[in-house]
């Protein structure tokens, strides 16, 4: 007799801040430097970031949460990419976001790229070592929607050989994620514990929607 509901659109401003708020602290490097701090150094040289204005945010999936966060990466001045296959050109135009048909022609483009879609057949392992050799040297990824959209191996690999610069991660093809992943090594990498809906706002979303 218990009713048993998803109740998706609780979440939407909170995971569409957090990948901002990962855009942003990947940019700027702002967990490593903190750390850095916290261990009584003072390495300006070390830390030397990028900014958002005027580069190129491609985002795969336009839906509720590609969609929040593309209104933001507007507010910044980036120029947003979309890949969707369910988004209209009318929609795209009115959204100020360029729709790429074909994944692979993205690729090239994008100096930061984020994943907000769900976890199917056609979307596991989308990034993998494939797509990473297409895109721009030096791009960063975010993934605060599935584990396993992203190829975790793969990754490690394109950021040990400076293809992929830098990732912020929010989910894991495991999860928890074991102690001793790789990716836990790599000092271009910031994690989070699949955050994405935690906060007070996004819990009272939730159960006002059941």
């Amino acid at each position: 007799g218990v009713v048993v509901m998803n109740t998706p659109s609780g979440n939407t401003i909170s995971t569409a801040e957090l990948t901002f708020s990962m855009l942003m602290a990947s940019a700027r490097k702002i967990p490593q430097a903190h750390m850095s701090m916290k261990e009584g150094k003072w390495d300006r040289k070390a830390y030397s970031g990028v900014e958002l204005y005027n580069k190129t945010l491609a985002i795969l999936g336009m839906g509720r949460i590609g969609s929040e966060v593309a209104r933001r990466a507007i507010a910044f001045g980036m120029r947003v990419l979309a890949y969707d296959p369910y988004l209209s050109l009318s929609r795209a135009k009115a959204m100020q976001v360029e729709l790429v048909e074909n994944l692979p022609d993205l690729f090239p483009h994008a100096d930061f790229i984020t994943v907000h879609m769900p976890m199917t057949d056609e979307t596991k392992g989308m990034l993998n070592a494939a797509a990473f050799a297409k895109m721009k040297k030096g791009v960063r990824i975010l993934n605060c929607a599935r584990g396993g959209i992203v190829n975790e191996t793969d990754l490690v690999e394109a950021i040990k050989s400076g293809q992929v610069a830098g990732a912020a991660l929010d989910v894991y093809e495991t999860e928890p994620l074991p102690a001793d992943h790789p990716l836990r090594k790599l000092p271009e990498v910031i994690m989070t514990p699949h955050l994405g809906a935690s906060t007070d706002q996004a819990q009272e979303n939730v159960g006002i929607e059941v």
